[in-house]
């Protein structure tokens, strides 16, 4: 299937995989998975950048150095998940959509202290719960009335900030 013939625009979106600590068991190679998400990319017709780090301080460093040049983050905090305030906050100061992504439903056990912030939420099955997020990110930036950057809609949120679920 042709991933581009679900898309409404023709806008090459960037979008930003963070993959935090701990985050590697459930992902193929390195090179693999680069490979993979430029494959991804071009079938949706986005550009896709990857960023893997077992260390907090560097993910927070790549999300102020790309913030202004990508149009979304999806971020699987890994070992962070209950105790990435730092990334959290730097994700939400970005003033980008967010997603908070899990190659598999046992990291979501308990709480996430992402979930509070970020625009959604993936989870699984494995590296496939990726390109589950990718599409759904891709036509939600296309979506004036959601995530697009050029949308002017009250309930557009590319600003980045969630909306409340309580009104």
């Amino acid at each position: 299937m042709d991933l581009k013939t679900l898309r409404t625009t023709d806008q090459r979106w960037e979008i930003a995989v963070l993959s935090g600590p701990n985050t590697t068991k459930w992902l193929p190679p390195a090179d693999e998975f680069e490979r993979e998400l430029r494959t991804w990319g071009d079938n949706l017709g986005i550009g896709v950048r990857h960023f893997r780090s077992n260390h907090e301080g560097k993910l927070l460093e790549y999300v102020h150095a790309n913030a202004g040049q990508v149009n979304a983050f999806l971020v699987n905090p890994g070992g962070l998940v209950r105790v990435g305030e730092s990334l959290r906050h730097v994700l939400k100061d970005a003033k980008k959509p967010a997603i908070e992504l899990h190659l598999n439903q046992e990291e979501l056990r308990g709480e996430s202290i992402f979930a509070p912030s970020v625009t959604g939420i993936f989870a699984g099955p494995d590296r496939h719960a990726v390109l589950g997020a990718l599409v759904a990110l891709s036509l939600a930036l296309d979506d004036p009335d959601f995530l697009n950057p050029e949308g002017t809609s009250e309930i557009n949120r590319s600003h980045g900030n969630p909306r409340s679920l309580y009104g």
